[in-house]
């Protein structure tokens, strides 16, 4: 009969794990001591308490959406609106976006990626750098260095993980982790699609917490016979029993109770009745609004726009706009996709704009930075299939609330959205996601100049790296100041 891993003895485990995962064990690499700033006198702005980025997986096409352009290919149905000067917004496929969100934004157009394949792009979005096969394990990713940096400021009464994110797990480059940090660094990923079913009820519920639980004790009795002087048992053992101490504490909190407490109404207005994906965009951003307002030490939270997995719902080689696709595989033609996306984040924009932010007079928009982030652009071509492929030389993140300034346009692409007209800052490279990066960075307060020498590599790590293995031959040190004037 199996015995639980509790009623085991000391001897009993050792004997057990010695048989079973023993051939696991490998040296831990040192972490990382000494912390320098590059050399540069960088003084962050600290504009913001909290930073949500949204991930439009699949990279969201330009042309129909943030740098809009009237060709021989554009549907003749978007019914463009004048937001700003040089700036239409479709009102078709954004219905509330182009009153409710679109006013308050600014945008970023003449961003460079590094990468034309899913994964790469998606992992320099989330690593905030190209990635480096050599260094990729003990590079963490960059929403870790924020837990960090922030982590002086947690309260004894914060249960929520510094950072948090929704349905990373379901892109095509899931949670990279902490890398050579510390492994309570990681990040806690919530799945939205069970976490209400697990978490969501009452008593009903307590054979789950019973089962995390027991996985939670088995994890610590693990570690009790792992050697102090190398690696716990198993590569990953660390970064489960911190993922577990958190849940375990989150279960315990009555906050995450209320953090689950949606009305019908709310996800109504969210899109989360009507939208076909597995992983649901309005849960995510309901979810993240509900852990700003519990102000429970959650403070960087990533929300990907993962929808049914794969590449993400904004891959559009083919059926770019095919309205007849309206649910299945892992795309949406871009009335689908865009119309899921402007109802989400035309209520998160909303609800953050009305409850109070920490500081008297201040809302939490105000004390929230909104990154709307991709991985690469589109092509301005259409191709044979009526869609677009990936175009990594010119594409548009878009910035809301925290201090920035709204109408801003940084950068300028000719008619047909293909080349660079205006660089849009003084810098003759084009700006980068390293850069949207250092801009977080700054807005949360902390020093991106900073670097770490002693890496497990012994290469030292850059927050904002300025001549990166695997990019360009060389990327200004700056966030995107022209956000701000």
């Amino acid at each position: 009969m199996r015995q639980r891993i509790g009623n085991l003895s000391r001897r009993e485990l050792l004997k057990l794990f010695g048989i079973s995962v023993g051939a696991t064990i490998a040296d831990q690499a040192a972490w990382p001591r000494k912390l320098e700033a590059q050399g540069s006198k960088i003084t962050p702005r600290k504009t913001v308490r909290n930073c949500i980025l949204i991930q439009n997986a699949g990279a969201m096409s330009p042309m129909e959406t943030l740098d809009f352009k009237e060709t021989k290919y554009t549907a003749k149905d978007l019914e463009p609106q004048k937001i700003d000067s040089g700036w239409y917004l479709s009102k078709t496929l954004f219905p509330r976006g182009y009153q409710v969100w679109a006013p308050k934004a600014s945008l970023v157009r003449t961003l460079r990626g590094v990468a034309v394949v899913h994964f790469p792009a998606q992992y320099h979005t989330q690593a905030g750098r190209a990635m480096a096969p050599a260094l990729v394990r003990e590079i963490p990713a960059f929403g870790s260095i924020i837990a960090k940096e922030l982590e002086h400021e947690r309260r004894e009464s914060d249960a929520f993980p510094t950072y948090m994110s929704f349905d990373l797990w379901n892109v095509r480059c899931p949670q990279i982790g902490s890398g050579m940090l510390p492994p309570k660094f990681a990040g806690l990923d919530i799945n939205t699609a069970s976490i209400f079913s697990s978490f969501g009820g009452g008593d009903e519920n307590t054979d789950s917490k019973a089962v995390l639980s027991e996985r939670w004790e088995a994890l610590g009795r693990m570690l009790e016979v792992s050697p102090r002087t190398s690696a716990p048992i198993g590569p990953k053992a660390e970064e489960y029993k911190s993922s577990y101490d958190y849940a375990i504490k989150l279960l315990l909190d009555p906050r995450f109770k209320k953090v689950l407490a949606l009305t019908d109404d709310e996800k109504k207005l969210s899109g989360v009745v009507t939208d076909p994906g597995n992983a649901k965009l309005g849960l995510g951003m309901l979810l993240a609004r509900n852990i700003l307002a519990a102000d429970a030490g959650a403070r960087f939270l990533w929300v990907s726009n993962s929808y049914n997995g794969g590449n993400g719902v904004f891959d559009n080689h083919t059926g770019l706009y095919d309205r007849s696709i309206t649910r299945g595989g892992s795309t949406l033609s871009i009335y689908g996709s865009a119309l899921r996306f402007d109802r989400a984040l035309s209520s998160l924009v909303e609800d953050l704009a009305t409850l109070p932010g920490r500081e008297r007079g201040k809302t939490l928009l105000d004390e929230t930075l909104i990154v709307v982030a991709h991985e690469f652009g589109r092509t301005p071509d259409m191709n044979p299939h009526g869609g677009r492929d990936h175009y990594a030389e010119v594409y548009t993140n878009m910035f809301i609330g925290g201090g920035i300034k709204p109408g801003r346009i940084i950068g300028k692409t000719d008619e047909t959205g293909a080349k660079i007209v205006d660089m849009g800052w003084k810098f003759k490279e084009q700006p980068m996601m390293d850069h949207c990066m250092s801009t977080i960075y700054s807005a949360l307060g902390i020093d991106y100049s900073k670097k770490i020498p002693d890496t497990p590599s012994g290469r030292a790590y850059e927050y904002q790296q300025t001549a990166p293995l695997g990019g360009p031959a060389f990327i200004p040190l700056t966030e995107i100041n022209e956000l701000y004037v």
